[in-house]
């Protein structure tokens, strides 16, 4: 750094480089958001990092259980996402779930301005208080800071007019709905299966309508909604490892008994007919292949650990424990699909991988998503429901 600059004109510098790299990449795309991460310096949100490093897209870690992180600065890219995602206005009331650094709150409050209001919820009373001070020293005082669980939301500041969930959750809070107008807004990092998305949602007259939704990743929601959802290992009996993981909504031995049994033998490598190179989320997180798959409720995503076998790495499985037979792909093998207990699987992956070619493989920002308070009599034409666990129906579509 040169010797005439100042540290508040090099931390000024890297603000600036942030938003420009921010900006390039599509996160950023609304004056309003440029203006917020022009103007709230993330140095003073991780006082105790290098000062490149908090201008970095990456997320700050703070907190750890077990070597596992808890809580964290969000990664700028999606932040800025989200915050485009929520389509924020001056003079929004806004609810958060995950205070963090408070970093994020702080964003929200200067786009809805001094009319606008934020309340930021964490179940951990020192990363609220560690938040407040962060927010109170950057002046921030359209911002209050409380300790709750997050998933039960926080009724004495309804309704919202916007609903931000920092946390990876199994699926949207009844009370989060509750504690929201009609006609707001929520954007939630929620798991399918295997897959989260930030999803953006409105509320409508009896329905959450999908506007938007981007692939993410985020440390799990804390509280009486703690994580049951993950990615469980299957074993390899040859030598008492893991053959491959599954993402699921959650752990259930004895249908894991049966998953043991099913791998158990050795799968038979069968060609598909194309190949899927980059349709595979660890390619392309743009990518609708999986989301597409959702609409079999007997695909798992999976992820590939046996040294034993040509398939490593993450795949998709269609997996039929009546008949224990499956079909799963993976993406060190984009032309091909290895096949257990039969070719009842191997014929209907095909016929699934037909479709989505005929669909032109359209990508995530096509998918639109809609959660019903009421399951619906029936699916329309080019719809199809989401095995998922939850009070909800979600029902999904591509834009035509």
């Amino acid at each position: 750094m040169p010797a005439a600059s100042t540290w508040d004109d090099h931390a000024a510098n890297l603000r600036r480089a942030l938003v420009e790299s921010l900006i390039a990449k599509g996160a950023i795309v609304s004056r309003q958001v440029r203006e917020a991460f022009a103007s709230v310096p993330r140095h003073l949100f991780v006082p105790d990092v290098d000062l490149d490093a908090a201008y970095k897209d990456q997320p700050v870690f703070i907190r750890w259980d077990d070597g596992i992180p808890i809580s964290s600065s969000t990664q700028p890219t999606m932040m800025a996402i989200m915050a485009e995602q929520l389509r924020l206005e001056p003079g929004c009331r806004v609810l958060e779930i995950g205070a963090g650094t408070g970093y994020n709150a702080a964003i929200l409050a200067h786009v809805v301005g001094p009319t606008g209001s934020v309340i930021t919820v964490d179940i951990d009373q020192d990363i609220v208080d560690e938040a407040a001070s962060n927010l109170s020293n950057g002046g921030y005082g359209n911002v209050e800071a409380v300790c709750g669980d997050g998933y039960a939301g926080y009724s004495p500041g309804q309704p919202y007019d916007r609903i931000m969930v920092t946390v990876g959750a199994q699926d949207v809070s009844p009370h989060w709905v509750e504690q929201m107008r009609d006609g707001g807004i929520m954007v939630a990092p929620l798991w399918f299966r295997g897959y989260r998305l930030s999803v953006a949602l409105q509320k409508r007259d009896g329905v959450l309508e999908g506007l938007s939704a981007s692939p993410c990743m985020f440390i799990p929601i804390r509280g009486s909604a703690g994580r049951t959802e993950g990615y469980f290992p299957v074993g390899n009996p040859s030598n008492n490892g893991p053959q491959m993981y599954l993402g699921m909504e959650q752990d259930d031995p004895d249908h894991r008994h049966l998953l043991y049994r099913l791998f158990a033998e050795k799968g038979q490598p069968r060609d598909i007919g194309r190949s899927l190179e980059g349709q595979f989320h660890t390619q392309d997180l743009s990518s609708g292949f999986y989301m597409f798959l959702t609409a079999n409720p007997r695909i798992n995503m999976v992820h590939w650990e046996s040294p034993e076998g040509n398939f490593l790495g993450a795949g998709y499985a269609l997996i039929d424990l009546e008949t224990m037979s499956a079909a799963v792909l993976s993406d060190s093998h984009p032309g091909q699909v290895m096949v257990y207990g039969g070719d009842a699987q191997h014929a209907e992956l095909i016929g699934l991988l037909d479709r989505w070619d005929s669909l032109g493989r359209p990508s995530i920002h096509q998918l639109r998503i809609r959660a019903c308070f009421s399951p619906p009599l029936s699916m329309p034409e080019g719809h199809w429901s989401v095995a998922k666990r939850s009070p909800f129906t979600w029902a999904m579509s591509w834009d035509s």
